[in-house]
């Protein structure tokens, strides 16, 4: 699955839903047309990129265990298709791919990085997918792998909050996977490497029934505003409504961590 890069400068349920043509904006968001996209490694212009990259653009399917077909489950969240998106009082560069992005989960996801931003100044943005080739009808799989890697990235780096995402998908495979982003207090983190390493040993399985897709060029150091606009195009991803939907009704396909600021 290829992402592609925004134009700056250089250096989850579907079904019935609720359209938004191209141009037309909704209350409270502001939004220019623009062309289809899907996801891509962005180049040129980052604070710090690390080297880290798979092998190939998808992984293999060949193992995976038949599943019961499952139903799209209604919903009547708002899609747009255009490529900035205004969340209070600022404007975003978004990826909104050819199905176009769930507004609400958008807003969520910016709201979380928000916060990052306000508690931390420099955030710490990782990117990376988890695949299993065991369907289930929930999402205990990944409760249980947020409770496993929270323990490890609170006991090494010393965290009082971890801020995260993720969605949850299924398309042409049988089981589902999940699109994940953490921001993290980008100043006690230089490189994804070790976090990387405590991901996937917080998921992966000597099996080989989970594995990570570590993503080309996971992780952004947000302490520009060229910077910041590079990590939320790349993260706006996860809310494209493409692939959501097959699960069962009371299944989530969207988590946000819940982080506040101090009063």
């Amino acid at each position: 699955m290829r992402e592609i890069a925004p134009n700056i400068t250089r250096g989850f349920d579907i079904a019935e839903l609720t359209h938004v043509e191209n141009g037309q904006s909704l209350t409270g968001q502001g939004f220019v047309h623009c062309l289809p996209a899907s996801e891509t490694t962005l180049k040129g212009g980052l604070l710090i990129i690390s080297n880290e990259e798979s092998n190939t653009d998808t992984p293999s399917q060949d193992t995976v265990t038949p599943a019961k077909k499952t139903k799209r489950t209604k919903n009547r969240k708002r899609i747009v298709f255009d490529s900035t998106f205004l969340h209070n009082t600022k404007t975003y560069q978004v990826n909104p791919d050819k199905s176009g992005l769930y507004v609400e989960t958008m807003q969520r996801i910016i709201e979380q990085f928000e916060i990052a931003q306000a508690k931390w100044k420099r955030v710490f943005v990782l990117r990376f997918d988890l695949h299993t080739h065991r369907y289930t009808d929930d999402n205990k799989l990944i409760t249980a792998f947020n409770k496993r890697l929270f323990q490890k990235l609170k006991r090494h780096y010393g965290f009082k909050d971890i801020g995260f995402s993720w969605v949850r998908e299924q398309e042409r495979a049988k089981t589902q996977h999940y699109h994940y982003v953490l921001f993290l207090d980008g100043r006690l983190i230089r490189h994804s490497s070790k976090i990387s390493e405590m991901v996937s040993a917080a998921w992966e399985d000597p099996a080989g029934t989970f594995t990570v897709w570590h993503v080309k060029r996971p992780f952004y150091l947000t302490n520009s505003e060229d910077s910041i606009q590079k990590a939320i195009y790349r993260v706006s991803y996860l809310a494209k409504a493409r692939g959501k939907g097959n699960r069962p009704a009371q299944t989530k396909d969207f988590q946000c961590s819940r982080m506040k600021l101090a009063e």
